[in-house]
């Protein structure tokens, strides 16, 4: 099977996948839709970038578009309720997540199959309204679709369609409760499908529970990342070289390609993006503390080439399929070896050739050896350039729901002993970490 017109799918769908350009299924959609639509469960696992996206968008709005009731309606659930609610739910970790699967699922999908993405940071009456309208299919992060269904605006009684994306952070135990909270208001006869980069043993064990006989399906055995993407390494003397180095390699990339440097807690991505010039330099920042809106203003920017360079915690390294990342810039050594894949992943999307740069201290070296071997990863130790001159110094506005924006700004030679305050991380954007506190690797 090589073509999406072998698969069975509606003649719309294939017309819409047609005048997106795309001809052919990626390996995980060969793999993964069949049994999909065949009506079993699948465990699916393959490498960021892979289009995984696709391949249970695909079977679902296929799913949908089969004949539901002689109205058209949504299913009402049985038992004389009354109650309506979508057919299809769709969670993600994060705020971005939601909203870029919603978007896809908007562009292949024809009118009739109406869709809500759902998630905190943003007022919870918008999502009031646009439930009363009873979409087809909703979109969500795990603490906002609590509170939609707690509040009896969100009916989860008649979904038939369970699909977790990034499943392995889905079930971490950040979000296990609130999981298996959204696993008891759904009805027992549904299908459920998991999609992730990375499946551990403990993670497979658990959503063995949540499946029936599940097609399980591996395109990328192991903890691997693409292989368009090439991973090197330097090692500086002090800890003020990492942002000089950080200045540096952004200044080296091309005209119209794109940069994301990541950190491990938010004091740290503001003091950076504030170091490398801000706004003004073309540097934005992503912690979980910044609102919705603040968000998704920076997204956008980042995606339309205003802004080249975008400082993040992880909340910005699992799901954003954002085009032209040339290079990841790891500020230190990553906590644990999936954020490294996960984090790499941001480049060399669509079998594009991207690169990843940690920059360490003398002690990290030896960890991060010891981590590539186990991820199956060929690396290389870089010398160090003659380090580029930083920028002024810029204030960077950080907005929070209900709260005055906060302004801050920091001299390249702040000390490292900042504290981080840890309020402000809501169920819907926490990593699936449970402190900002580093974890080392073997420890």
């Amino acid at each position: 099977m090589s073509m999406f017109a072998q698969m069975s799918l509606p003649p719309f769908l294939a017309q819409r996948l047609l005048q997106a350009g795309i001809t052919s299924p990626s390996p995980i959609q060969e793999a993964a839709i069949p049994p999909a639509l065949a009506g079993r469960d699948v465990m699916a696992q393959a490498k960021t970038g892979s289009g995984k996206t696709l391949a249970f968008l695909l079977p679902m709005i296929e799913r949908a578009l089969r004949p539901v009731s002689s109205e058209g309606t949504p299913p009402l659930i049985s038992g004389g309720s009354g109650k309506r609610g979508p057919q299809f739910l769709i969670l993600a970790p994060t705020r971005e997540l939601a909203l870029q699967i919603d978007t896809e699922l908007r562009k292949y999908a024809p009118p009739s199959v109406t869709s809500l993405a759902v998630y905190g940071g943003t007022p919870i009456e918008r999502h009031y309204r646009g439930l009363r309208h009873a979409p087809r299919v909703v979109v969500g992060t795990p603490g906002r679709l609590l509170d939609l269904a707690g509040s009896g605006h969100l009916y989860l009684g008649a979904v038939t369609w369970l699909v977790m994306d990034e499943a392995d952070q889905m079930l971490d135990r950040g979000f296990l409760r609130d999981i298996q909270r959204i696993l008891g208001l759904l009805p027992p006869e549904r299908q459920t499908l998991l999609f992730s980069a990375t499946f551990s043993a403990e993670i497979q064990q658990l959503a063995g529970t949540m499946q029936r006989n599940p097609a399980k399906i591996s395109v990328d055995p192991g903890i691997s990342s693409p292989t368009t993407i090439t991973h090197a390494y330097y090692v500086v003397p002090a800890e003020h070289s990492r942002t000089q180095l950080v200045h540096t390699l952004l200044q080296a990339v091309k005209a119209g390609e794109r940069s994301m440097i990541f950190c491990d807690q938010k004091y740290k991505v503001r003091r950076l993006a504030s170091k490398l010039g801000g706004e003004s330099a073309s540097v934005g920042a992503i912690t979980g503390n910044h609102s919705q809106s603040q968000r998704e203003r920076t997204l956008g920017a980042f995606r339309a080439g205003r802004l080249t360079s975008l400082v993040a915690t992880d909340v910005a390294a699992r799901g954003l399929d954002i085009p032209d990342v040339a290079q990841v810039i790891h500020y230190e050594l990553p906590v644990n070896p999936n954020s490294y894949v996960h984090r790499a992943g941001r480049t060399g999307r669509a079998e594009k050739e991207g690169s990843t740069f940690l920059i360490l201290s003398q002690a990290e070296e030896r960890e991060y050896l010891r981590m590539v071997r186990q991820l199956r990863i060929q690396t290389t130790k870089l010398s160090l350039p003659a380090l580029a001159t930083l920028p002024p110094a810029a204030v960077v506005t950080e907005e929070r729901p209900g709260r005055r924006p906060v302004q801050r700004r920091h001299s390249h030679h702040a000390s490292p002993a900042l504290h981080e305050t840890r309020n402000g991380i809501g169920r819907d954007s926490r990593p699936s970490l449970r402190s900002d506190k580093p974890r080392r690797f073997g420890r």
